[in-house]
């Protein structure tokens, strides 16, 4: 394999084309929730059929996910991180286009299926472009994508909504998709040529229909009463079945296995894969709750609602330099970091609670948005670090593969009990505040006022279990083994325009 470290304006590029293409990815999977009611009106859908918007999306995001290693092995790295880019841009045109709900949610899946194909090159093109001694750096650059674009995604959607359509939530992605997919072609190399695997088509087909069945008891399990509705449960049944089916297929059933699960033996994998699940279920919940919480018991805006969450998520952005810092020292035990963070992530989030007010205001909330801001940049940056640090090469692009996909399954996780303990929270809040209150006013005026706080107490009660579980998942970092970061030695650089080795100067410029 050959060496892609880049120095000056080129390494500036690739970071600029990687930074697009993750932050529009994942901003993707949040931006259209704000703009769902007016989509759902233009193109006359119920809301049951509105819902696939999103479903549609998330269900082939996570099919491709774990396929990306086997995908990029075939094509090429460099040339599967463009063409996802490029049919990512081109489908976020045709869904601004589309004029009937049947054509955007296939379009959607679409969308979908080249999102997926983005974030695990995106990750490792970033990590190969910097210098083994700066695998610390490089993976703080690509923690600010991660935070950011799922943060950015509400408050993104809710002004061009308001301000513009609907249709500019995808047509937002027009001018960053052409920007990145030129960057990657003029300036990523591959690190090695194309090869030829066979097709392992019964791997394949068993994980989309279990990650797809899965995904759909997630997301309408809620609306359509769990497992009292026959569709949900036989869908649990058929995610089961397959996921187990897939599992053996990949390990015993196959030469040629179209993911490779046997990355799993190593135990920073797993670990690792576990604090992405807590950590992803603990920040898509609070990304599901808050919003609605402002929105419904304070009138906040939805442009309000989405700067919120970006104070936490800016706090990772001005602790960039230190984060950095943090990472690079061999003598930091970044477990512990990871452990601190978390605490002080679930920390913050259970004293927020005690500011969930129906007469709270904008900045109540902001010291301890920017706590948790602070837990959550000494997170996902020290853990990846410890991930990658001495990992082999060859097994690389399906440990991040199948890190992300934890991430992923653990954001839908969170998103789907967050809205049943919402539901549950606020069905026995009402009935409790109900039965206790007397009043002169007309009994709708009283059922408002009720089912307001009823909506305030569901919020508090629902993020104090968050928070709770969050601090818990504290010690997942520490199952992870302690490895060094490699050393500069292991891995010698060239320039990419002449394949000299760098000069003193080169380095001082990187």
């Amino acid at each position: 394999m050959s060496t892609v470290v880049e120095y000056g304006v080129r390494r500036a590029a690739v970071v600029a084309a990687v930074m697009l293409a993750a932050v529009m990815q994942l901003a993707d999977t949040t931006i259209v929730n704000v703009a769902l009611p007016s989509i759902d009106g233009a193109l006359g859908a119920s809301t049951d059929q509105g819902a696939w918007f999103i479903t549609a999306y998330i269900i082939a995001n996570v099919i491709v996910i774990p396929l990306t290693p086997w995908i990029q092995s075939v094509l090429g790295r460099k040339r599967y991180f463009a063409v996802s880019i490029a049919g990512f841009t081109v489908v976020s045109i045709l869904c601004g286009l589309a004029n009937d709900s049947t054509t955007e949610i296939a379009l959607r899946f679409l969308q979908g299926a080249f999102g997926g194909g983005l974030m695990v090159p995106a990750q490792q093109i970033i990590r190969d472009t910097f210098p083994p001694e700066q695998l610390g750096k490089s993976q703080s650059l690509f923690a600010l994508a991660i935070v950011m674009g799922p943060t950015i995604g509400p408050t993104l959607g809710g002004i061009l909504t308001d301000d513009l359509t609907w249709r500019w939530v995808f047509f937002v992605n027009v001018l960053p998709g052409i920007a990145a997919t030129l960057l990657v072609l003029a300036f990523v190399r591959d690190p090695q040529a194309p090869k030829r695997i066979p097709i392992d088509g019964i791997g394949v087909g068993l994980l989309a229909v279990g990650l797809a069945a899965m995904q759909y008891v997630l997301d309408e399990g809620e609306r359509n009463g769990w497992f009292d509705d026959a569709t949900i449960l036989t869908c649990a049944v058929i995610s089961a079945v397959s996921l187990c089916g897939f599992v053996l297929w990949e390990l015993w059933g196959t030469k040629s296995p179209a993911v490779a699960l046997r990355v799993f033996k190593d135990r920073n994998v797993w670990s690792c894969s576990l604090v992405f699940f807590a950590i992803g279920a603990s920040m898509y919940a609070l990304i599901f709750i808050q919003p609605q919480y402002v929105q419904t018991s304070l009138d906040f805006t939805t442009t309000m609602a989405g700067l919120l969450l970006m104070v936490r998520a800016g706090m990772l952005a001005i602790l960039y330099p230190v984060t950095t810092w943090v990472v690079s020292r061999n003598r930091i035990d970044l477990r512990i970091v990871g452990a601190a963070g978390i605490v002080l992530m679930g920390v913050t989030t259970w004293f927020q609670t005690f500011e969930m007010t129906t007469t709270a205001t904008f900045g109540t909330f902001v010291v301890t948005q920017a706590l948790g801001g602070i837990g959550l940049a000494f997170v996902f940056v020290p853990i990846t670090v410890v991930l990658l640090a001495g990992l082999e090469g060859a097994i690389v692009p399906s440990a991040l593969a199948l890190t992300r996909l934890m991430q992923q399954i653990g954001a839908s996780v969170g998103s789907a009990y967050a809205a049943t303990l919402l539901d549950r929270n606020f069905n026995t809040a009402f009935e409790v505040l109900r039965s206790s209150v007397r009043g002169t006013q007309p009994a709708a005026q009283l059922s408002h006022l009720v089912a307001a706080q009823a909506s305030n107490l569901a919020a508090l009660n629902t993020t104090q279990f968050f928070a709770i579980a969050t601090t818990l998942a504290a010690f997942l970092p520490l199952l992870m083994v302690r490895r060094p970061i490699v050393a500069p030695s292991v891995r010698v650089p060239v320039r990419a325009e002449t394949g000299a080795i760098p000069t003193r100067a080169d380095r001082r410029v990187a």
